[in-house]
């Protein structure tokens, strides 16, 4: 049986063992005044749409000891040190390792902080459509390039369609950017796409720990830009409302 103390150690082992050229030893806890962080917490995945994840664990990566529990609609609020940049890890048993972009945290906090947390069993699939072998030293990430307008917590064909996303530093061209395509509502990776579909998605595989940015273009549109701390053996999905946003 999976304990919350069981949980926080695995959490703890993700950001721990940090060697003297680490790039992950200098990401420290913020120490300013007190910040509310409210945000959802959804399963992803294939015939999941609504499904929540009652009862894991949000929490800070670079303090795992300041967390809370999701309640069964989904929710989660909790306290966080304000000043800085922070990343925030969702842990379950039976899903794997997901944590957000990383976000300055004000003094106003976070109001809408967003997970979309695939299964083991989805993780697997979605590696096995898109040709990757998820490299347990590494992280993969995911975001989502949505429209302006559209749900805050996403939903289906919110896609800024055409829009390119590139990754700073960059990466090798197998580790992509690969889009989700979308045909009658069915979602897969596909190696072949050039630029987002109406979904959105995309993902970078297999990423060398460290610090990047994430930045999409397209004609006539501006977008937000995604700040990413890669912690090995993480899947990071800067899922909506704090991924790529058209403004």
């Amino acid at each position: 049986m999976l304990t919350r103390a069981s949980i926080l150690a695995a959490i703890l082992a993700l950001s721990a063992g940090c060697s003297d050229d680490d790039p992950t030893a200098d990401w420290i806890a913020n120490d300013g005044p007190p910040a509310t962080i409210n945000g959802m917490a959804f399963v992803f995945g294939p015939n999941t749409a609504g499904l929540t994840i009652e009862g894991s664990v949000v929490a800070i990566a670079e303090a795992p000891e300041i967390s809370t529990t999701v309640a069964a609609d989904g929710s989660f609020t909790f306290q966080v040190p304000s000043g800085g940049p922070t990343t925030f890890s969702v842990v379950k048993e039976g899903f794997h390792p997901n944590q957000s972009a990383t976000l300055e945290v004000g003094a106003d906090g976070v109001a809408m902080l967003g997970f979309q947390s695939p299964t083991v069993e989805a993780f697997e699939l979605l590696g096995t459509i898109a040709r990757v072998v998820p490299d347990p030293t590494r992280c993969q990430i995911s975001t989502t390039v949505s429209r302006a307008g559209t749900e805050p917590y996403g939903g289906e064909a919110l896609g800024a369609e055409g829009a390119v996303v590139t990754i700073d530093p960059a990466l090798p061209a197998e580790s992509g950017p690969i889009y989700f395509a979308y045909a009658g509502g069915t979602i897969y990776p596909d190696r072949e796409l050039t630029s987002a579909s109406i979904d959105g998605g995309v993902i970078f595989a297999n990423v060398p720990v460290g610090e990047y940015t994430l930045r999409a273009e397209k004609a006539g549109t501006q977008f937000t830009e995604v700040g990413i701390r890669c912690r090995a053996g993480v899947l990071v999905n800067a899922a909506p409302p704090n991924g790529l946003q058209e403004i």
